[in-house]
């Protein structure tokens, strides 16, 4: 018998649990459990979704809520 401790990021976890889990009767998963690290205050979250964002799109922000009202105002009055 072996044990075996594992450190994996959030993207990967339920696709190795399923594959554990789903693997033979020769493992058996005594414990499952996540830690979660949320230390920091929300106003200290700014760019937390940095790694997803399409930096093709940066330059749009500025004027992303004047665009926004603009389409709308458009709209509901076409």
């Amino acid at each position: 018998m072996h044990t075996l401790t594992l450190n994996i990021k959030d993207n990967a976890y339920n696709s190795i649990l399923y594959f554990l889990r789903n693997l033979s009767d020769d493992v058996e998963i005594l414990s499952d459990k996540t830690s979660q690290k949320i230390t920091k205050k929300a106003g200290s979250l700014r760019g937390v979704f940095n790694q997803y964002a399409d930096s093709s799109k940066i330059h749009l922000e500025d004027n992303a809520l004047q665009n926004h009202i603009l389409e709308k105002y458009t709209k509901e009055n076409l």
